[in-house]
């Protein structure tokens, strides 16, 4: 299945973001403030696109930083897991 129409490098950009928090959380910082800032933002740049391109890049940012938490399970590393999968749960779609 293909995804949604989206901005492509939007979703890099914040992913890119989680990613750097991530690895603050696995060093032991408390990234939680800067998390949700971020995500605020995220979502805001996300939503300014407007109509179905909007929904879909918060769409796919949200598949892909769920994709990321998993990976982190599995790699058994549960505070860069926690991080993306915050970051999932503050997507608003």
């Amino acid at each position: 299945m293909s995804e949604p129409l989206h901005d492509e490098a939007l979703v890099n950009l914040y992913l890119e973001r989680i990613s750097a928090l991530s690895v603050s959380a696995f060093d032991g910082a408390d990234v939680s403030g800067e998390l949700d800032a971020v995500m605020r933002e995220a979502v805001t740049k996300c939503q300014a696109a407007g109509g179905p391109q909007a929904h879909g890049t918060l769409t796919v940012l949200a598949t892909r930083l769920r994709e990321h938490a998993d990976a982190a399970e599995r790699e058994d590393q549960p505070l860069v897991r926690d991080t993306f999968r915050r970051a999932a749960e503050l997507v608003r779609t």
